[in-house]
């Protein structure tokens, strides 16, 4: 089969190569899918240009975590999917997982059926960005009915941003966004009830406290004024020296940085929420196979609303 494979550290048209490798087998617990979308993330490229561990995220040579695809085979252990069951999932982050590919063997626990109401570009472009928001509510303590509770999202637009703002939302929650003025519109659709300019440091010190607030963003820290008494602070990015203590000052509980797992079962109740109409990815721009490098540096562009994908036949 076709895989995707890096050479070593350095720039996307520098050390991507289409490579032959043998099929995958899958394990007892694994599934074989039949890859037809995967998302590209902004980890995905910050390992390539390092070709190293980042963090606890295992580098390989041959990349990719996100997929979605029809299982062509099932090991003998797996009693939850079956041959051509349509299926999304982050494969066995942050263990390299090689999703770029023709085909990849993946645990089942880190599967789930795909939502039908999503075009598999949409399948394929949510599992990490969709489980990181989850899992940094669940860490929030924003689970169950949040009605009356205000979360801020700070990076509103971005892969993860706008599917957090849409779970906040289905979770009840009064939802304020900051993004750049040009994607206020597309937050209001996706159900933000207040939208505010990142660059606008007035707004940013007017805004009323919150309950929770998620960054999205490099450095991303919350104004003060939003900051009271029992606050949740979740990062997915980190925050610069000194901010952490200066928010607990203000009262914050909980501020933590998180990172996603695969999670098979949270993505089942991602597909219901989409299914039930409540929840949906924006794609960015889709790319071939054979376009991998052109979709790489638009993920390098910082610039993407929503997520970019790249497809196989």
């Amino acid at each position: 089969m076709r895989a995707v494979r890096y050479t070593g550290p350095g720039a996307p048209a520098e050390v991507i190569e289409w490579v032959e490798v043998a099929a995958p087998v899958p394990a007892d617990d694994e599934v074989l899918v039949r890859v037809a979308a995967v998302g590209l993330n902004p980890v995905d490229v910050k390992i390539r240009a390092a070709a190293a561990d980042f963090g606890p995220i295992e580098y390989s040579p041959l990349p990719g975590w996100d997929v979605a695809g029809e299982v062509a085979a099932v090991g003998s252990a797996v009693t939850s999917l079956a041959v051509g069951d349509a299926v999304f999932g982050l494969a066995r982050f942050p263990r390299a997982a090689h999703t770029l590919a023709e085909l990849v063997a993946v645990p089942a626990a880190d599967l789930a059926k795909a939502p039908t109401s999503w075009k598999v570009e949409q399948q394929g472009a949510a599992p990490l960005a969709v489980l990181t928001a989850w899992h940094a509510f669940d860490a929030a303590g924003l689970v169950g009915d949040a009605a009356g509770k205000r979360v801020l999202v700070l990076g509103g637009a971005g892969g993860v941003g706008h599917l957090a703002v849409q779970l906040a939302k289905a979770r009840g929650a009064h939802v304020i966004a900051t993004a750049s003025p040009a994607k206020h519109a597309v937050l209001a659709g996706l159900g933000a009830d207040e939208t505010i300019d990142y660059r606008d440091d007035a707004a940013l010190a007017a805004l009323a406290p919150v309950d929770v607030v998620l960054s999205t963003v490099g450095d991303g820290v919350p104004p003060l004024g939003a900051v009271r008494e029992g606050t949740a602070i979740v990062t997915i990015t980190g925050f610069p020296d000194g901010a952490v203590e200066e928010l607990r000052g203000a009262g914050a509980t909980g501020v933590e940085r998180i990172m996603v797992t695969a999670d098979g079962p949270a993505l089942a109740e991602v597909a219901a929420l989409a299914d039930a109409g409540r929840l949906t990815v924006l794609v960015d721009a889709t790319f071939p196979f054979d376009e991998i490098v052109a979709a790489q540096e638009r993920v390098e562009t910082g610039r993407v609303t929503g997520k970019v994908v790249v497809t196989l036949p």
